[in-house]
């Protein structure tokens, strides 16, 4: 159940990239919000059905809101230590004010860097293994002798990563609203696999969500077996290193 309490005034920690939790963030892309007082529901809670008006996300769940350079951001999950946002459209490159508004209560605005991409891959779990999945039967990618059910990446395979942060599309999709069709990230992606590169087949907005980008690749032949490093690259910016993928022979 969900208790709500009273508090002070919101204080914010740090402005994080959703992914990476690392800086910089770009406009449409997941941010994670960390400090304190940033809610009253304890032990927290995501956005559900009701809080949607048609295809429009929320910008407010129990009176919490944020704003990300003037503007409000899209609300998916509050807790007095965590809110996660999907950044609002924006065309400002630098450095821009965030707050929290807990029930009328508002923080010290807080700098965050907004860049027009900042790509990131999404990690399973605590570990640096990208999510990953096989096509056609999205089976999880990951090391079969620790995860039950898991399968290891192999030469020719199609393996989708799941990120945030990788900038415009073709056709424009405005953030703050569920993602139709499955627009084309509009700058070309480049990754590579244990220093290999891979062809990418394609990068997209995944239907159905916001904010939330799947990039297909091919193993190439000559990766090494075992946990490889996996990169991307778009609009100048990388996503960061130390991520793997787990490759079988």
């Amino acid at each position: 159940f969900v208790v709500k309490l009273a508090t002070g005034a919101p204080a914010i920690g740090s402005v994080m990239n959703g992914a990476s939790f690392g800086s910089g963030i770009a406009a449409g892309s997941w941010v994670t919000i960390r400090g304190t007082n940033l809610a009253n529901t304890v032990p927290g809670r995501l956005w559900n059905s009701s809080d949607f008006t048609g295809g429009s996300l929320p910008t407010s769940l129990d009176g919490v809101s944020v704003t990300i350079d003037g503007m409000p951001a899209f609300v998916e999950y509050i807790s007095p230590t965590q809110i996660n946002v999907q950044a609002p459209s924006d065309n400002t490159a630098g450095a821009v004010q965030v707050t929290v508004n807990n029930n009328g209560m508002v923080s010290a605005p807080a700098t965050a860097q907004l860049q027009a991409t900042a790509p990131a891959f999404f990690l399973d779990g605590a570990t640096s293994y990208a999510v990953a999945t096989r096509l056609p039967d999205y089976a999880l990618i990951a090391d079969p002798s620790v995860v039950s059910g898991a399968v290891a990446a192999k030469a020719g395979d199609l393996v989708v990563l799941w990120g945030t942060g990788f900038g415009a599309t073709n056709p424009p999709t405005a953030a703050g609203v569920t993602v139709t069709g499955a627009p084309a990230v509009a700058q070309s992606v480049t990754v590579t696999v244990g220093g290999v590169a891979a062809p990418v087949v394609s990068a997209v907005l995944t239907t159905g969500t916001a904010g939330l980008y799947q990039v297909t690749i091919q193993i190439p032949a000559n990766v090494p077996a075992g946990a490889a490093s996996v990169q991307a690259s778009v609009g100048g910016a990388s996503t960061p290193g130390g991520v793997k993928l787990f490759v079988g022979m």
